[in-house]
C-alpha cells in the first residue's frame, strides 16, 4: 500500500483510460512497492514545473497536453496529489519550482513572462520551504535579471530553447537562449541555472561542450544543473559527453524524466553521487510511457503511440515518473551506492547546492 496521506485511485492494469495518465495502475503500484526500500522518506525535487496555463498559450496549443491534464492551474496541492503517491512512505517533500517555459514569453508586450514570475513568487510566499528558478530570456539585461530576483527563495534561473530566435530552435546554441546576464547574476549570488540543452548530439555536441566548459570556468561560483542527465535521452550522448565534464565541480546533473539507467550510470560514474540530483520533471512525470534510446537518437513511447498499439499493450505502460525512479534505482544498485549516497541524491545534495538549512529555508 502507498502512504495513506495521499489519496489516489487505482485501476486494473488491463484498463486504459483517457486521459489515463493521472491514475496509478496496478502495474505502477507493483514497481512502487518494489521501490519502497529505495526511495528515502525525505525528497527534494530539484526539477518540478508548477504553472498556470493562462501564461502558456504555445505549450497549450497542441492536443492532449499533459499540462492541461494536470489542471488549468497546477499548484503545490496538485503536485502532492498527483506526484506524491510516487514517493511511498515520504515524510518530507520540498520542491525547486522550475518556471514552466513558453515560446510566447519572448514577446515582452504580452506580459506572459511577468505573469510566470508572479506565479513563482506567490508559490514561494505560500510554501516557504520551497525554492524556485525565474525564467530568463535571451536578451535579458543585467537590470532585467535583477528585476526577476524579487523573492529571497528565488535561487536560480531557468532557460529554454523555444525562446531562441533562430529556427528550428531544437538546434540552437546554448548562448541563443541562456543570456550572459544570467551567468553573471548566478556567479555573483552563487545561484543555480537549469539547462535543458538541445542539438542532436546533446552533451556530446562539440558546441554545447565548449560553451558549458568555457562558461563554468569563467563563472566558477555559478552552479549549472544539466537537466535530464545532460539531456541523455539518447544514452550514448551522456555516456560520451559527461566524461569531459567530470572535473568541473560546479556542474551538476538532475535525472528528471530519464527512463533508462545508462545515462544515469554515466553521470554517476563521471560526476559522482554528490553532483547528481533527483528531479521529477512534473507534470511530464504524469505521462504514461517512457523515453527510450534508439539508434543514435531517442523516441518517446507516449500516449498517442501507445494507443495505436492497442488497449492491452497500452495498459502495460507505467507513468514516466515511475519509469524514472526505477531507472535511478537500477543505476544506484549497479554501482553499489550506499544508503547515504542515495539519500544525498534525493535530498541532501539539493540542500547543499541551494545553500539551504535542512528543514526550513
Amino acid at each position: 500500500m502507498l502512504d495513506k496521506r495521499y489519496r489516489v485511485r487505482y485501476v486494473n492494469k488491463n484498463v486504459m483510460q483517457i486521459p489515463g495518465n493521472l491514475i496509478i495502475t496496478k502495474s505502477d503500484e507493483i514497481v512502487l512497492n518494489r521501490l519502497r526500500g529505495f526511495i528515502p522518506d525525505k525528497v527534494f525535487d530539484i526539477h518540478a514545473h508548477l504553472y498556470d496555463t493562462a501564461y502558456m498559450p504555445t505549450t497549450m496549443a497542441g492536443q492532449n497536453s499533459i499540462f492541461e491534464d494536470c489542471g488549468v492551474v497546477a499548484d503545490r496541492n496538485a503536485y502532492t496529489r498527483l506526484q506524491g503517491p510516487l514517493y511511498p512512505g515520504i515524510k518530507t517533500l520540498r520542491l525547486n519550482l522550475v518556471s514552466a517555459p513558453d515560446a510566447s514569453m519572448s514577446d515582452r508586450s504580452n506580459g506572459n513572462r511577468a505573469r510566470c514570475n508572479d506565479f513563482l513568487v506567490r508559490h514561494l510566499d505560500q510554501n516557504p520551504d520551497d525554492v524556485g528558478e525565474a525564467f530568463v530570456l535571451p536578451d535579458d539585461s543585467d537590470e532585467d535579471i535583477k528585476n526577476l530576483l524579487v523573492h529571497p527563495n528565488i535561487k536560480g534561473f531557468k532557460c529554454y530553447h523555444v525562446t531562441a530566435k533562430n529556427k528550428p530552435t531544437w538546434q540552437a546554441e546554448i548562448s541563443e537562449y541562456l543570456p550572459e546576464s544570467a551567468w553573471r547574476a548566478a556567479d555573483s549570488h552563487g545561484m543555480c541555472m537549469t539547462l535543458h540543452m538541445v542539438k542532436d548530439a546533446a552533451l556530446a555536441d562539440p558546441g554545447n561542450q565548449k560553451i558549458i566548459t568555457d562558461k563554468t570556468r569563467e563563472y566558477r561560483n555559478a552552479k549549472l544543473i544539466l537537466a535530464h542527465a545532460g539531456r541523455g535521452f539518447a544514452a550514448w550522448t551522456a555516456f560520451e559527453g559527461v566524461k569531459k565534464l567530470s572535473d568541473f565541480s560546479n556542474i551538476y546533473f538532475d535525472v528528471s524524466a530519464v527512463c533508462e539507467p545508462t545515462a544515469i550510470l554515466a553521470v554517476l560514474k563521471a560526476a559522482g553521487p554528490g553532483r547528481v540530483l533527483w528531479g521529477s520533471d512534473f507534470p511530464v512525470s504524469m505521462m504514461r510511457g517512457k523515453c527510450i534510446s534508439m539508434a543514435d537518437s531517442f523516441i518517446w513511447l507516449d500516449r498517442p503511440i501507445l494507443e495505436k498499439l492497442g488497449t492491452e499493450q497500452a495498459a502495460c505502460a507505467n507513468l514516466v515518473g515511475v519509469e524514472s525512479l526505477n531507472a535511478l534505482a537500477q543505476a544506484c544498485d549497479l554501482l553499489n551506492l550506499s544508503r547515504k549516497e542515495v539519500e544525498d541524491i534525493f535530498y541532501n545534495n539539493a540542500i547543499d547546492i541551494l545553500g539551504l538549512r535542512s528543514e526550513s529555508v
